[in-house]
């Protein structure tokens, strides 16, 4: 925590069974990528790169939001020439930040895992879609799914942890069970199942992304895959997942795990490789950048996360019972209507319920 006290001591209010923090800076190092995936947020290169004095700034003004966890992301965050360098400044004992990347996994050898061990990274996040073509047409590779089992397993030899990353949508819904079966066979602790959220390559398919019956039905299928895994299964950018939890009575089976609702822009913070400072990754209105102010007078002083902080959201979701448990997926929001502040188009609870988030039938 920072000298003052913190940017969440006076102004975050809670959301759910615990605090904030800790909290989670991302930072997309690069929009370059070797794969071409149907819904990435990042949708063009951008040559305005931070460069690696500024990418140190960026961490240091991180680690004194207190307890953080430290995200590489992208494009492919391999791709830059001095990732290992990041890494290893953020990963300095004196930020006591737990540093962590997402990767596609097709660039990751043993060598390259056993340089990311060395750096001081504690685990990859890596992009599971499908079982072989299914994956290699969702990320537009041939090969791809081949490329990222390598990784997985070059990853776990070299003593670093893995955690997988799934799109859920209705293109490779029926693909879920078998990535799950797949994660337990390769040993994978946690899977993030990602909602679809239409930023970027993503608008390209927004048919693709589930109406309000189908993301509640859902729900209803990882309570049933969550009983027949060891693996983790967490929805996210899917906050309504805690209200249904909630309301079937299933909170017993998530104790001592974070119980809130969307902390983009409160304790989630996303940086783009400009330097553009926005709530989440799937969220691209700009709160700031660095290159004009710094990252921690941004965080504080910014109108849009004053507003996130202080949960006045618009809509179904202000008025919801759950609010504080859930209050809707803001990029989800913004995505639809343009509002980061409106009420999230895809939720089961409020009392006009939606039966499509972009206008399906």
């Amino acid at each position: 925590m920072d000298g003052e006290g913190g940017i969440f001591a006076n102004d975050a209010v809670g959301t759910g069974c615990f605090s904030y923090l800790p909290g989670e800076v991302v930072w997309a190092v690069t929009k370059r990528c070797n794969l071409r995936c149907k819904h990435c947020s990042i949708s063009e290169e951008d040559p305005a790169e931070l460069t690696t004095e500024e990418g140190f700034g960026l961490i240091e003004e991180a680690a004194k939001l207190g307890p953080v966890k430290f995200a590489f992301t992208g494009g492919e965050p391999l791709l830059r020439d001095d990732i290992y360098e990041l890494i290893e400044y953020a990963a300095s004992p004196s930020f006591e930040m737990q540093v962590v990347m997402a990767t596609n996994g097709t660039l990751i050898t043993r060598e390259v895992a056993e340089r990311l061990k060395k750096a001081g990274l504690e685990r990859a996040a890596v992009s599971i879609d499908g079982i072989g073509k299914a994956h290699d047409d969702f990320r537009g590779v041939e090969g791809a799914f081949e490329g990222v089992l390598r990784g997985v397993n070059a990853c776990k030899a070299a003593g670093l942890g893995v955690q997988l990353f799934t799109m859920v949508t209705r293109d490779n819904y029926s693909e879920i069970p078998k990535i799950i079966r797949l994660a337990d066979d390769l040993g994978v602790w946690r899977i993030y199942l990602i909602y679809l959220i239409a930023v970027g390559r993503g608008k390209q398919i927004s048919e693709a992304c589930l109406s309000t019956d189908e993301n509640t039905r859902f729900f209803e299928d990882v309570t049933e895959w969550q009983k027949g895994t060891k693996v983790w299964l967490k929805p996210i950018c899917n906050p309504q997942y805690w209200a249904f939890l909630w309301d079937k009575g299933l909170v017993s089976r998530e104790q001592g795990r974070r119980f809130t609702g969307c902390t983009a822009g409160i304790t989630r913070f996303h940086i783009f490789p400009n330097g553009d400072v926005t709530p989440c990754a799937y969220l691209p209105a700009k709160a700031g950048n660095i290159r004009e102010a710094s990252f921690l007078e941004i965080v504080r002083n910014s109108e849009m996360f004053k507003a996130l902080r202080a949960r006045v959201e618009k809509g179904q979701c202000a008025a919801c019972k759950y609010k504080q448990i859930c209050g809707g997926c803001r990029s989800r929001a913004y995505a639809v209507s343009g509002d980061y502040l409106a009420e999230d188009p895809v939720c089961r609870f409020g009392q006009r319920r939606l039966v499509s988030s972009f206008g399906r039938d």
